[in-house]
């Protein structure tokens, strides 16, 4: 009886370490696709005021689907595409303003 309890307690610590591993890679993922979009978008783009940055931003959120398989990552549907979306934008815009703003 003990031993079960002491096996599900064991399942359920790898499960929640595997989950954690997995939350971890998609917020880090999406954060420096982010940053690296900031970088390139700063080192391409002459024109700050154009959309071309953003363009790169989006790119870089495309990359990542096919960043994923090799990081054995599952992306489970839409709210997970959202976020690193979201993330991803964030950055590139964080990053891509504090270069120009340091830049001046």
């Amino acid at each position: 009886m003990e031993n079960d309890k002491r096996a599900r307690d064991m399942k359920k610590e790898e499960k929640e370490k595997e989950e954690y591993k997995e939350g971890l890679i998609k917020t880090l993922t999406p954060l420096l696709f982010g940053v690296l979009a900031g970088v390139i978008s700063f080192y391409v783009i002459k024109n700050p005021t154009s959309e071309d940055g953003l363009l790169i931003a989006i790119l870089m959120v495309l990359v990542q689907k096919f960043v994923y398989p090799f990081l054995h990552t599952s992306l489970k549907g839409v709210k997970d595409w959202i976020y690193i979306s979201f993330i991803t934008l964030f950055c590139w815009f964080i990053s891509f303003s504090l270069l120009l703003n340091i830049h001046i």
